[in-house]
């Protein structure tokens, strides 16, 4: 079992998300609007694959039954003295109802009062924190300190991986050390070159904004060397890909080519590439710096698919960034892999240049995630 949290436009963008990256069978536990940005924290039984410590699936005990407890719990918790019995007698009958059931009542999410719900939510992330830290102390024989223990629940509700956390807080916890130690694993620019000393070849998920970073990243280079933006597409089988590639490379004013790679060209659409091209790669990649773009939103698992290919990258974009959305998660499977972070795109503009990656503007904005992140973990060990 698995805390998550899924952000959306609005209500119903977060739950469509929400179900499409954990299936019908998700369960809501509370809901919460920050400025223009709709929050979920859903509760899943999927296991994550790269979690290298995973203690739902290794009980203490046989004897143990973590369902018939955790509604034991919610049951007793003190915001449950605050509705009637019967109330939280459907809501207990609730979460024994089939994924179909559960995914309307999320669809009916409009009509539920967010205070009441957020409050009850609240306070089963709470109890489902207490009981996954008792079976942690358990597994490891009482080794590690609550509050510790506590904290790498926050890191790993954030989406970092297990082992990753733990070596994260290895040398203590406190939140400048533990971002000193994310920033240094993090590794900046492209080593001995720099971005566009080569022709960029661009490659990620489909309709993850790596068109328009193309454009972007076109501008970039084009006004450091002071040259004309020339941005070539390899052959794209989608239906429409054609058209939405020379629609954006008209918007951006820059010079197109497609089916092949002009002569002059500083960044190479890579549409026709998919993530098992990493794992066989062609050989015409040897001629380019082969970068990945990835969006934020992207969880670890399905990054995971692109970042353990066998083509080693020459760095990383991340598409969709939002100084107030901070993907704590990818930012960490990228040091934990030491993959070099180029830049951020944050504007669907393909006019816009792209944005380049600075070990200051990523540790303020990993400072601010982590402060929230951690400061929760703290409030709720209390």
């Amino acid at each position: 079992m698995r805390i998550e949290r899924v952000v959306g436009s609005s209500f119903n963008e977060a739950s469509e998300r929400s179900r499409k990256l954990y299936g019908l069978g998700v369960r809501l536990i509370s809901s919460a609007r920050v400025g223009d940005i709709h929050e979920l924290l859903v509760c899943t039984d999927v296991a994550d694959a790269d979690d290298d410590d995973d203690a739902v699936s290794r009980a203490p005990s046989a004897g143990v039954d973590f369902a018939e407890t955790l509604r034991d719990e919610v049951a007793a918790n003190a915001f449950a003295k605050r509705v009637s019995r019967a109330t939280a007698s459907a809501a207990r009958a609730t979460v024994a109802q089939q994924p179909a059931t559960e995914s309307a009542v999320v669809d009916q999410g409009a009509a539920v009062d967010l205070g009441a719900a957020a409050d009850q939510g609240a306070a089963l992330v709470g109890i489902i924190r207490r009981e996954l830290q008792a079976l942690e102390m358990r597994l490891s024989g009482g080794g590690k300190s609550p509050a510790l223990t506590d904290q790498k629940m926050a890191l790993l509700e954030q989406g970092v991986s297990s082992a990753y956390a733990e070596s994260l807080l290895a040398a203590g916890a406190d939140l400048r050390a533990i971002c000193e130690r994310l920033i240094a694993d993090l590794a900046f620019g492209m080593g001995q070159r720099t971005f566009g000393s080569r022709p960029a070849l661009l490659i990620g998920p489909a309709a993850g904004g790596r068109t328009t970073v193309a454009m972007q990243a076109a501008h970039l280079v084009a006004a450091a060397q002071k040259v004309a933006p020339v941005v070539s597409a390899v052959r794209d089988l989608r239906p429409g890909a054609r058209e939405k590639f020379f629609a954006i490379a008209d918007a951006a004013k820059v010079v197109s080519n497609w089916g092949g790679v002009a002569d002059g060209s500083l960044v190479i659409d890579g549409g026709a590439y998919s993530s098992e091209d990493l794992q066989n790669p062609p050989k015409e990649f040897a001629d380019y710096d082969v970068c990945l773009c990835i969006p934020a939103y992207l969880n670890r698992r399905a990054a995971a698919v692109w970042l353990n290919g066998a083509v080693p990258l020459a760095g990383v974009i991340v598409t969709h960034w939002s100084d107030t959305e901070v993907p704590l998660g990818l930012i960490a499977a990228l040091a934990e892999r030491q993959l070099p972070l180029i830049g951020m795109s944050s504007s669907a503009d393909p006019n816009q240049p792209l944005t380049l990656a600075d070990s200051t503007t990523v540790m303020q904005a990993l400072y601010r995630v982590m402060s929230l992140a951690l400061a929760d973990s703290e409030a709720g060990h209390e």
